[in-house]
């Protein structure tokens, strides 16, 4: 049933001035019923969505459908056919006898939020049965709406289910107009400066308003049809569908014969009632725990919790902020997630996933011969003073950091490739505790399942481009299929928190059918090794790398220059990846190419040439300016390089879905303005090179020149160091900014002599430390790991040792994977660490083992 909503919005106040429904007749699929209801004129009338659906229940006889059962007519199903004297046996049986209906619209915040709520007794409160997904509201599974008329005797139940086509196409291609485009209905237009008069456009042109507003709900329920088939459920997401794709394929290709059995063979997961209790209740991951399912057993608990905290986002730096007027390309490696999901190795899970432990010894090129071996480690590391680009990352501040030693600080979760690289970069990696996964093999080779999943869908995808041609959206909608299976593998595996509508509080959002920390965490580590090893080798060859964002990066070299590197033996199975997966072995291609580069951040460039880059770093486009266009790029050019502070950048916001749909002080879906500044300072995850600094004048189109300080960046050797220097860059920027070579000056007098941070450690951060150390995983202290002990118990014991105390929020966040930045190099925190590790679980601290620091 496709559905849209007209409405007026008058200062602070919504009238609903239509509600539109389009839904196949029952009996005559080919056939489209078209009903509106409309509110009196002007008033701020709003209808139920129950009344409402039946309405077009009645209207379109949707109760003749076979799906419904022979006892509902149109008024219902009368009282006799289900009572019972218990609520919940007549509640069920009426659930039996249910219209179920698929309700799907187009930006579901600013319909579903039409209906009234909440103005009589009992009425149902739809907006908390949702869940905001992929820019939309859907259901996750239907929900019930059942309503007695006057005297009970005849009951309307009706089962609902939730579609937001927001939700069902790719990015760039969202709007109505192109869904229409797409399935053959033209989006019709209302005359120039009626659309925000609605209320009198339907009272001056009925006729007019009625074609325009159902014609979108039919262009709702179309794009569905051609998208997913006639009479088709449509996937929650086209993630969503993807993934469940990914869930056909793998059985297939695992032997598996159920999806309970693929999770088992794909993740090492179970449902909980027959996982091994291997993982107490605190420690377990939510990606699986959300989902009611538990580990295959101790071996797949302790892989997954490793990888999951080795799990980081992709690569992002500015390696050479400032003002190019050469010619630059902008390079990205096609199919980056997929090509390297394709090279994930699946492992054994049921045979015992750990092939091998690593503890405490520096690792050789030959533990990993390749970069799909399956590892994860917690490493420290110092790479050569000539390595223009470290490979290890550490999680700081937010973001992540790639410093030339791990000094100062503990070291940080690793995955396989960047190890790889590390080591054939030349680093010293030292291996606190690691992991060599057990490789499951077919055929005598390894096996690939996501090679296999992802295949079939960049088949389907070029079999899309040959029917459609290439930029139609069905090509583009199986093209976020393909890209969109990867974000789904690491689904909820960094934990991450949205609006629970019906308990009405945040939540963890869960894992997803393929979530496996293993293999988003592998496929990521591949994406960022390819760009690192890239990265160096163009500077090895006296190239330059500008910016690099997730997939690509910016450089003076041409792609076939770029395609000649080896990077460091990386290329060799990536192009063999590719030939698996498309044919071809390119796996480089040109994005961009300009003239002239203003590079001032991460994600943040500009150019004037037509088709060059043009990254806006979070500052929104003015209204009525189109994105990428030359007016939009002179806007963002003359905002950087004029800037003497933060660049003012208000917009207008909508509601959120929480403000939307939260059940005290409730918004409707109206329009406010956010006054805010945003920053364009170059964010020093590098080290300037102030020898290299030198004041370049940038030509805007009206004549004047404008200066932009233009330097060469180097890693950091610590952390530490790019922490203080981020700070000071901060407060600077509460006043002014980081655009000139005086005001770099400035910055760098500041940090070169203001005072740094490094202190006497303190007795609670070693206390800090040996807990983070032991929630990481990196070390076990048996009173600690005593799962007879509440963690309480725990608590109460770590606070006999004389360092402080721990709160239950400290030993939770503990082991978030962040805290590895803050945990202290393990030398610090002797002699405590070695006695607690030492004594055995029962025994409490004497006076002997609390000697001072």
């Amino acid at each position: 049933m496709g559905f849209d909503t007209e409405f007026t919005t008058i200062d602070v106040e919504r009238v609903i001035d239509s509600y539109q429904f389009a839904v196949p007749d029952p009996l005559d699929p080919s056939v489209v019923v078209e009903v509106v209801i409309l509110p009196p004129l002007g008033s701020d009338a709003r209808i139920s969505l129950h009344t409402a659906l039946w309405t077009v229940v009645v209207a379109a006889e949707l109760w003749r459908s076979p799906l419904v059962p022979d006892e509902v007519g149109p008024r219902g199903v009368s009282r006799g056919a289900f009572w019972s004297d218990d609520w919940w046996e007549r509640r069920e049986a009426l659930a039996k006898l249910r219209v179920p209906i698929v309700l799907a619209c187009h930006y579901g915040a600013a319909d579903l939020t039409a209906f009234r709520s909440g103005g009589q007794a009992r009425e149902l409160d739809a907006l908390v049965r949702l869940t905001s997904a992929a820019g939309g509201l859907v259901t996750l599974l239907p929900f019930r709406s059942q309503r007695g008329n006057e005297n009970g005797y005849w009951w309307e139940s009706l089962s609902v289910s939730v579609r937001d086509t927001m939700s069902q196409a790719p990015a760039g291609k969202k709007s109505l107009a192109v869904l229409g485009k797409a399935c053959g209905v033209a989006k019709l237009d209302v005359p120039e400066g009626w659309v925000s008069r609605m209320t009198e456009y339907r009272r001056e042109h009925l006729a007019e308003f009625l074609e325009y507003g159902v014609n979108d709900a039919y262009i709702v329920l179309e794009y569905l049809a051609r998208l997913w088939g006639d009479g088709v459920v449509p996937p929650i997401t086209l993630s969503g569908g993807a993934a469940a794709a990914l869930v056909d394929s793998g059985s297939a290709y695992l032997g598996a014969s159920s999806p309970a059995e693929f999770r088992r063979k794909f993740a090492g997961l179970v449902d909980e009632d027959n996982g091994v209790e291997a993982v107490e209740e605190g420690d377990r991951l939510s990606f699986y725990a959300k989902r009611g399912r538990n580990p295959l057993d101790g071996s797949a608990a302790q892989l997954s919790s490793a990888f999951a905290r080795a799990y980081h986002g992709g690569l992002n730096s500015c390696p050479m902020p400032g003002y190019y007027p050469i010619p630059t390309v902008d390079i990205d490696a096609q199919n980056a997630y997929p090509t390297a999901m394709a090279l994930v190795r699946d492992l054994d899970w049921e045979a015992g996933a750990i092939e091998e432990v690593v503890h405490e010894r520096f690792l050789t090129i030959d533990d990993l011969p390749t970069a799909s071996t399956p590892f994860v480690g917690f490493v420290s590391f110092e790479f050569p003073a000539e390595v223009a680009h470290p490979c290890l990352p550490i999680v700081a501040d937010g973001t992540l950091v790639y410093p030339r030693t791990s000094e100062g600080v503990a070291g940080s979760w690793s995955g396989g490739p960047e190890v790889c690289l590390a080591l054939r970069l030349g680093a010293e990696v030292y291996c606190q505790i690691g992991f060599f996964g057990r490789e499951l093999r077919r055929d005598g080779r390894p096996s690939l399942s996501l090679r296999n999943g992802v295949k079939q869908l960049i088949d389907d995808r070029n079999a899309a481009k040959a029917l459609f041609g290439k930029g139609s959206l069905e090509e583009q909608t199986l093209k976020t299929g393909v890209n969109s299976v990867y974000g789904k593998t690491a689904q909820d595996v960094a934990e991450q928190r949205s609006w629970d509508a019906l308990s009405q509080e945040m939540d963890n959002v869960g894992g997803s059918a393929i979530s496996s920390p293993y293999h988003a965490a592998t496929t990521t580590s591949f994406v960022r090794a390819q760009l690192l090893a890239t990265m160096n080798q163009i500077v090895d060859r006296g190239g330059c790398v500008y910016s690099v964002t997730t997939d690509g990066f910016i450089t003076d070299l041409s792609v076939d220059e770029v395609a000649s590197l080896d990077l460091y033996g990386l290329a060799e199975p990536l192009r063999e990846s590719r030939t698996a997966l498309t044919g071809d072995p390119s796996i480089w291609e040109t994005k961009h190419q300009q003239d002239d580069l203003v590079n001032f951040t991460t994600r943040g460039n500009a150019s004037l040439s037509f088709g060059g880059v043009c990254a806006h770093n979070g500052l929104k486009v003015p209204k009525g300016v189109v994105e990428d266009s030359a007016e939009d790029r002179e806007y963002l050019l003359r905002a950087v390089v004029t800037r003497e502070g933060r660049v003012p950048n208000g917009y207008t916001r909508f509601p959120s879905f929480q403000e939307l749909s939260r059940t005290e002080n409730r918004r409707d879906f109206i329009p406010s303005r956010v006054e805010r500044s945003v920053s364009m300072d170059y964010d020093l995850k590098r080290k300037p090179v102030m020898s290299s600094m030198t004041p370049e004048f940038v030509p805007l189109p009206d004549g004047t020149m404008h200066e932009v300080a233009t330097f060469t960046t180097e890693p950091w050797e610590t952390v530490e160091e790019c922490l203080r220097a981020r700070q000071i860059a901060r407060e600077m920027a509460q006043t002014s900014c980081l655009r000139t070579v005086a005001q770099w000056r400035d910055w760098d007098v500041r940090y070169s002599h203001g005072k740094g941070r490094r202190i006497v450690t303190p007795q609670r951060a070693v206390l800090m430390s040996i807990v983070m150390a032991h929630r990481q995983g990196v070390v076990e202290i048996p009173t600690l790991a005593e799962g007879a002990l509440s963690v309480q118990q725990r608590l109460d014991w770590l606070a006999e040792w004389g360092l402080g105390t721990v709160s239950r929020g400290d030993w939770d966040n503990a082991r978030r994977p962040e805290r590895t930045s803050q945990m202290l190099p393990r030398e610090t925190l002797e002699p405590y660490l070695s006695r607690m590790r030492q004594m055995p679980s029962g025994e409490h601290p004497g006076p002997a083992d609390r000697l001072p620091l």
